[in-house]
């Protein structure tokens, strides 16, 4: 277990099981219009973490798929104990050379959004925590909320620079129903197999931008689907 303690009075460590109450309550006490979609997901895999937190805590101790599933680190409060942030992290490619940050939550944001941007505030150090702890990770990348002021300021003030716009559609039930209704004209659609995996890491390079590509920096590797996640995935489906 790596410790990393300031003169601030802040210690920050890898989350354990008696953290998870603590970070569900912090999540709650959080900006919600900052925090937007992601207070109920981390609600809902904090849910799931108390169930499984020692198979996840195993599995954790050497590589296999689910290693990162829910790996974070807090920082606690020296003086009184209670956790003023979390940062949760995960690989985002095969060969783990670059890092995404899932999420960020920090106390700053309920209590005074302008101490979110001071480089020695919670969010900063968790952040800085993070790049000197993950020394595999040569590039870091996350997605934001381009409405999340706050976190913006966060990001940027520890070196993260806009790459990409991504922008989400969703479609109602109704239409749903009605565009399922004609049959579209398209060739035989077929399950994708490891078989492709090489053809898709070609499509890949080609209709990305370049810079993309160096920060992604995936291989054929990451267009492989894992045995038991592709039967995970079955499963959902059924």
């Amino acid at each position: 277990m790596t410790l990393s303690t300031d003169h601030s009075g802040v210690l920050i460590r890898p989350v354990q099981y008696r953290d998870l109450e603590s970070i569900d309550s912090l999540t709650s006490n959080s900006l919600k219009a900052e925090l937007g979609n992601t207070e109920f997901s981390l609600t809902e895999q904090l849910q799931q973490a108390r169930s499984w937190y020692g198979l996840l805590k195993f599995l954790s101790y050497f590589p296999n798929p689910f290693q990162h599933l829910f790996s974070g680190y807090v920082a606690e409060r020296t003086e009184s104990g209670q956790i003023g942030g979390f940062v949760q992290v995960s690989p985002f490619n095969s060969s783990r050379s670059t890092w995404r940050v899932e999420r960020i939550v920090v106390e700053e944001l309920a209590i005074q959004p302008d101490l979110v941007t001071d480089p020695k505030g919670i969010g900063s150090q968790l952040l800085r925590f993070c790049f000197e702890r993950i020394w595999e990770a040569r590039t870091w990348l996350l997605e934001i909320n381009i409405h999340e002021k706050n976190l913006l300021a966060l990001y940027r003030q520890n070196g993260f620079q806009p790459l990409a716009q991504m922008t989400y559609w969703s479609l109602p039930p109704e239409l749903l129903a009605q565009l399922a209704e004609n049959d579209p004209d398209l060739p035989n659609l077929l399950p994708v197999s490891h078989a492709d995996a090489q053809l898709l890491y070609q499509l890949d390079c080609v209709s990305m931008p370049p810079l993309m590509r160096q920060v992604f920096d995936r291989h054929t590797q990451d267009f492989k689907s894992r045995f038991l996640m592709g039967l995970i995935n079955k499963i959902q489906h059924w």
